[in-house]
């Protein structure tokens, strides 16, 4: 089940619409909910104060950070967090390209080779969640 999550929120990252298949359907109205939107936006808060804390040498399964492109982009992740705690409706194309963002090992996030690319993501992300006009989020 995770799999086929994972394979919806990166057609609806990609700008896939809901409408065709159901499922897909399904995916854009959960994340365009407030629940979903909280959780992601909690995410992005705990990567920002995650990478402005000290570097400890510790053991773990997690990817690092890339903390210079987390601190550099800091203001921007925060607005993002933000953006999706407003009540306001989003397009869940921006919600997924925010699960992408947090979740791809290889990306800005956590790659400090791939950290020149944080602003393509974080405008990626902010031109995803706007709605198109009359648009009904999570259709």
């Amino acid at each position: 089940m995770q799999l086929h999550k994972a394979r919806l929120d990166q057609q609806l990252a990609e700008g896939f619409g809901p409408d065709p298949i159901e499922d897909r359907a399904l995916r854009a109205r959960q994340l365009a909910g407030l629940r979903a939107r909280r959780r992601l936006a909690r995410s992005l808060r705990a990567r920002v104060k995650d990478a402005e804390r000290p570097a400890a040498p510790r053991m773990t399964a997690a990817v690092p950070l890339s903390r210079r492109a987390v601190v550099s982009w800091r203001e921007s992740l925060l607005g993002l967090a933000e953006r999706l705690e407003r009540p306001d409706p989003v397009n869940p194309c921006g919600v997924a390209r925010v699960l992408v963002l947090l979740t791809d090992g290889t990306g800005p996030l956590y790659n400090p080779g791939a950290a020149d690319r944080m602003s393509d993501a974080v405008w990626w992300i902010a031109d995803g969640l706007a709605l198109d006009t009359g648009e009904d989020p999570g259709r």
